[in-house]
């Protein structure tokens, strides 16, 4: 019973981190897209930069992390 809890609970964890990485990818080109067509085009390029920053901040953290692992 509690290997089966476990199992289910990492499957929710990883559906809920799924969602999130989903609405990140979908998040910040689309709340550019909205900033730049209200007119303010260097708060969109700034948020966009913002956004890029962080996302390679993860890639970077999650490749860190993957080679820490294997060691």
């Amino acid at each position: 019973m509690l290997s089966w809890l476990t199992a289910a609970l990492g499957e929710l964890a990883g559906a809920v981190f799924g969602i999130i990485l989903f609405a990140w990818w979908l998040g910040g080109p689309a709340v550019t897209a909205i900033v730049w067509s209200e007119g303010d085009k260097l708060l969109a390029v700034q948020f966009l930069a913002a956004w890029a920053v962080v996302t390679a901040l993860y890639f970077t953290a999650a490749w860190l992390i993957r080679r820490a692992r294997r060691a």
